[in-house]
């Protein structure tokens, strides 16, 4: 199974991947965003000068991760990456370097044999890291369900609907089961 999970900043993905990882004895991939904004002396995304760069960088090293393993359990995935992308690139007109990382992120998505969505059930939570505005998650929850539908992706997508962790991690391994 290569088992990734997508959502807004702070819904719980953190949290259930590494669940997740731990009772199906996957490997856990991490928010690479994370690593790589370490890896580059920033705390933050918003410090980094080359942004286009940042984003291009975070899916080369989610997709390089996600095919030198047979098996995963993703926290983020290309998903995502095309997802803040979007976002990012909201009033901008559709470009040759826009179509490019669409067309890389939609070949990439089709080897996701599981995909979990985590609505924003729950309050987020302030990490000096991410976003974590109300609006800017309604925004990303958005743009992550219209791209779960334009890459065909729904009929692999779970959708979690329980706000308690241990009933999360038990309706996913559930429908995992199946």
């Amino acid at each position: 199974m290569r088992i990734t999970l997508t959502g807004a900043s702070s819904v719980g993905k953190t949290s259930l991947a590494e669940a997740l990882a731990e009772a199906l004895q996957y490997p856990l991939i991490p928010e690479l965003a994370r690593e790589l904004c370490r890896e580059t002396g920033y705390e933050r995304i918003g410090e980094i000068p080359d942004q286009e760069g940042f984003k291009r960088q975070v899916l080369a090293k989610q997709i390089e991760r996600e095919k030198s393993l047979r098996s995963f359990v993703a926290d983020r995935s290309a998903i995502d990456a095309w997802v803040l992308w979007q976002r990012w690139n909201l009033c901008s007109a559709m470009t040759y370097d826009s179509e490019s990382f669409y067309n890389i992120v939609r070949d990439h998505c089709r080897n996701y044999t599981h995909i979990i969505y985590i609505p924003p059930l729950i309050t987020p939570s302030e990490d000096d890291f991410r976003w974590t505005d109300k609006d800017y998650q309604k925004q990303i929850d958005r743009l992550t369900k219209s791209t779960l539908f334009d890459l065909n992706l729904l009929d692999r997508t779970y959708t979690i609907t329980s706000t308690d962790f241990v009933e999360r991690c038990a309706e996913v391994l559930q429908w995992l089961q199946k």
